[in-house]
């Protein structure tokens, strides 16, 4: 049975290599890939890479044939939902040649309108995939056309299904979203804050009493606090600080091995490939079920192959991907 991500914001990732980017200059590109992307997307190709079997849902386009055949030369099962507008391509400019490792740049652009009959199509789609489902997860933004809550009807499709839920959103569609009771609730710590703590926090994840090596008591109770009021379990990351993991009011600080700067080629898609390496653990676990939130201890477990997915992902140029090597070895 297959695990359903759900992408509403599927687009084109040109990843262009260049020594050092020249404002104001003709530059001249070392490298251009081009690949299919967006959140659920990303988590769905990783998963796949890690022998689970997984399927994306999203929107297509005018264009969506190129997005099929990149799709297809990759063996990615994208299950694209008819659209008319043009899908967007995001682009990620890569400075190789810098002293202090590379330098990454995102462009990303508008995402097209969705038609109405697209939305409806897409939740009969799913509606039909559900009961053959191993869990669903819903990451990342929606194109515009998409009712507001769309998100959280989802969830709540699959909440009558039985099916367990992960969710990778933030702000007021987080909100709404977790009434759904997701089994799982991944974003990064400013994310977390500027959802549910807003105002009493300065700084985000560079600066500030986030971005600190170890977190200030008042800003621990905070989150634990947090967690009391919904029927779920937070993972939290941090970069390469550490991953708080919290559930009914318990919180639990995990450190997690740092890459050097000369690693790392690309960070954009680790989140995703974290996701979806966390994921890939808690059901070989069997650690995953609808209508709760997952254990401390399953997800303290499973914080390991999630950080090597990140981690090797964030060693590629290419968003949502893993090394062969590192493949290879599990």
């Amino acid at each position: 049975m297959p695990v359903i991500t759900i992408c509403l914001s599927p687009g084109f990732q040109r990843s262009v290599s260049i020594a050092k980017l020249m404002p104001a200059e003709v530059n001249r590109l070392t490298e251009v890939l081009v690949d299919v992307s967006g959140k659920g997307i990303n988590v769905c190709r990783v998963l796949q890479h890690l022998g689970i079997e997984a399927v994306c849902l999203a929107q297509g386009g005018s264009n969506a044939a190129e997005l099929v055949a990149l799709a297809h030369r990759e063996t990615l099962d994208l299950r694209l939902i008819a659209s008319s507008g043009r899908l967007r391509t995001c682009t990620s400019i890569i400075e190789t040649g810098l002293a202090d490792g590379c330098r990454v740049t995102e462009l990303v652009e508008p995402a097209p309108h969705v038609d109405a009959s697209c939305v409806s199509a897409m939740t009969k789609t799913l509606q039909a995939m559900l009961p053959s489902a191993t869990a669903l997860v819903i990451a990342g933004s929606m194109a515009p056309g998409f009712p507001v809550d769309y998100q959280t009807r989802l969830a709540r499709l699959a909440q009558a299904c039985g099916v367990p839920v992960v969710l990778d959103l933030h702000g007021a569609t987080l909100r709404e979203a977790i009434t759904a009771e997701p089994a799982i609730v991944k974003i990064n710590l400013a994310e977390f804050v500027t959802t549910f703590l807003a105002g009493q926090f300065n700084g985000g994840e560079q600066s500030g009493p986030l971005a600190e090596a170890v977190l200030s008591p008042a800003l621990r109770n905070a989150v634990a606090d947090v967690s009391r009021s919904h029927a779920t379990s937070f993972v939290l990351t941090r970069g390469a600080r550490s991953v708080l993991l919290i559930r009914d009011g318990e919180l639990r600080v995990v450190d997690v091995p740092a890459l050097s700067a000369q690693e790392i080629i690309n960070p954009i898609g680790s989140g995703d490939a974290f996701l979806a390496g966390l994921l890939a653990k808690l059901l070989a676990m069997d650690a995953i079920h609808a209508g709760q939130g997952v254990s401390l201890d399953a997800l303290e477990e499973a914080i390991s192959l999630a950080t090597a997915c990140a981690q090797s992902n964030a060693r590629t140029a290419r968003p949502g991907f893993l090394e062969g090597s590192f493949v290879a070895t599990l």
